[in-house]
């Protein structure tokens, strides 16, 4: 879900670059008409930066304007739990100014199966937060049913509810939608923080400061503050070259209360550490047999 969580054969036939919004309703919605991050203010996700139906040639020249000046391509597309990731960190604009939208872009290349990735179980777990101190839950159908909400597609559709700890500043709770589609190429899973739970008795989205306890240990403190305002999509597409290579994006933008760090950037400092580690794990997982 919100975590900063967070994702080789060859295709049989070159679909449209625009499958996955014509099969994914929410990855639609977020691509064409954005999400609230802020009373007044809506924001989009990017494109996906490698487009379906690319021949070897064309996803080659995708991955080095990813990889510009910072990395080769080879060194980007190396066979190795220590290979390098593109991170970038945006401001978003408008947003608004007590709650700044920020936008987080994740390139890497990781070693699978395709096919894996359509297990929905699996998925899942390469989206929930993988810190000790995170717990995430999946919304049953009777939950869902409770607060009037019914699956169109409970194959390729579903809520989870997670909370976390970022940056040991802030506990975030916050119940999502996800929606995944698949075509011949790729996977995505896209993902939104679902305004319908923002005061949710049971799964709330929510965020409290976190302080140090007697015992050290991090724990929420004062009255929740209702949380809304973060979207997100997954996609992870086969590369015709090297064999085996899933090219893996992630792009995500979320309303960053002033509060959270107080006023500071704490996410350029801190970040790119948490996503290394998180990228070698999904790249640990999409090894296993």
């Amino acid at each position: 879900m919100f975590a900063p969580a967070l994702l080789g054969l060859l295709a049989l036939s070159a679909p449209a670059a625009d499958d996955h919004e014509d099969k994914n309703p929410l990855f639609r919605e977020l691509r064409q008409k954005g999400f609230a991050v802020g009373a007044d203010h809506k924001a989009t996700l990017p494109a996906p930066s490698m487009a379906d139906g690319l021949d070897a040639a064309g996803q080659e020249k995708a991955l080095k304007a990813i990889a510009a000046a910072d990395y080769d391509v080879e060194d980007l597309t190396r066979k190795s739990a220590v290979a390098p990731n593109v991170l970038r960190l945006r401001d978003v604009k408008p947003s608004d100014p007590a709650a700044p939208a920020r936008g987080v872009d994740v390139w890497f290349v990781a070693y699978g199966d395709l096919k894996k990735l359509s297990d929905k179980d699996f998925l899942e777990r390469l989206q929930k937060t993988r810190r000790e101190d995170g717990r995430a839950e999946t919304l049953s159908a009777a939950a869902l049913d409770k607060r009037g909400i019914t699956l169109t597609d409970d194959k390729h559709e579903g809520f989870g509810h997670v909370t976390f700890n970022l940056l040991d500043k802030v506990e975030v709770q916050a119940t999502g939608r996800s929606v995944q589609s698949e075509t011949a190429d790729s996977i995505v899973i896209a993902s939104l923080v679902d305004g319908r739970f923002r005061e949710d008795r049971e799964f709330p989205n929510q965020w409290r400061p976190l302080a140090r306890n007697d015992d050290g240990k991090f724990v929420p403190e004062g009255k929740p503050t209702p949380y809304e305002g973060a979207a997100w999509y997954l996609k992870i597409t086969r590369l015709a070259r090297p064999e085996g290579a899933l090219f893996v994006e992630a792009h995500l933008v979320f309303a960053e209360p002033a509060k959270w760090f107080d006023g500071a950037n704490l996410l350029r400092s801190k970040l790119p550490a948490v996503i290394q580690t998180q990228v070698r794990s999904i790249r640990a997982d999409l090894a296993k047999p």
